[in-house]
């Protein structure tokens, strides 16, 4: 199996090779970015992404911004990691520093990040290189439909963020009002507090996402529920050349159509 983006969706692979139970490897190449992610029986096993360690992405620092793990038990399994072969997740189970359900939901979460970045490239390729003689695994895997289901809410988010945030070079800034805080309690992860601090009242939301070194698609989702919720407000649009206002919007409708046409593709 192959073709492009354009021809076949993410969703679409996703939903082909977790009915069918394939074993292989989905290679995926995009303009900026090269994915690997592996199948064993339908189930992802394994994701590699060639933007992650530039994009502070890797599974270890997801655990450490989630606070799931500390730098000690990180730097234990990264040592066990060279002697064992074997997913860091699945070593960081094994050794009791994380629970099996946290580990599942941050590679779930994880996985439908980096497909979701994927869908969202311009252009790209894929092939399905069928594995002739799997074998059992001994780690942790992932079910496709929870990744679909990620992607889902992933996706609804963004589109309600952009709805929120207007375009890239808006100008957010902290709400200093405590009359209009929240008053309930408003859940923040490393993730968050990551965006928030960006937040100077003069950084642009193309700038803060820039300045956090998480994915775009994550940034947007993250200043939209903070601005929902009344932690942030939208201050101004940076003023700039004519061109570059008409270059981000063609970018964030481009973003806008290929998120709804994910969440069309997941409610068929």
């Amino acid at each position: 199996m192959q073709g492009t983006l354009d021809s076949f969706g993410v969703v679409e692979i996703l939903q082909m090779l977790g009915r069918a139970r394939r074993c292989g490897t989905l290679h995926i190449e995009c303009p900026a970015r090269l994915i690997d992610v592996h199948f064993v029986h339908g189930r992802i096993a394994e994701t590699r992404d060639s933007t992650r360690v530039a994009t502070d992405t890797v599974i270890g620092s997801q655990l450490l911004k989630r606070s799931l793990v500390n730098d000690a038990q990180l730097r234990d399994a990264l040592a066990r990691q060279e002697a064992e072969p074997c997913p860091l997740g699945t070593l960081l189970v094994r050794n009791g520093h994380v629970g099996e359900h946290d580990l599942r939901e941050v590679l779930s979460r994880q996985i439908a990040n980096t497909l979701v970045a994927a869908r969202l490239e311009t252009t790209g390729n894929f092939v399905f290189v069928v594995d002739p003689d799997p074998g059992q695994v001994d780690f942790i895997t992932i079910d496709t439909h929870a990744v679909l289901l990620d992607i889902s809410a992933l996706g609804g988010e963004y589109c309600l963020a952009v709805e929120m945030l207007g375009q890239s070079n808006t100008v957010l800034v902290r709400n200093g009002d405590y009359q209009t805080l929240p008053r309930n309690p408003l859940t923040m992860g490393r993730d968050e507090f990551m965006v928030l601090v960006q937040v100077d009242g003069q950084r642009t939301v193309a700038e803060i996402g820039g300045a956090s070194g998480l994915e775009e698609i994550t940034v947007i989702s993250i200043l939209g529920k903070l601005a929902e919720a009344g932690v942030l407000l939208v201050k101004a649009e940076r003023q700039s050349r004519a061109e570059d206002d008409v270059e981000l919007q063609a970018h964030r409708d481009s973003v806008w159509a290929e998120v709804s046409q994910l969440l069309d593709d997941i409610a068929d």
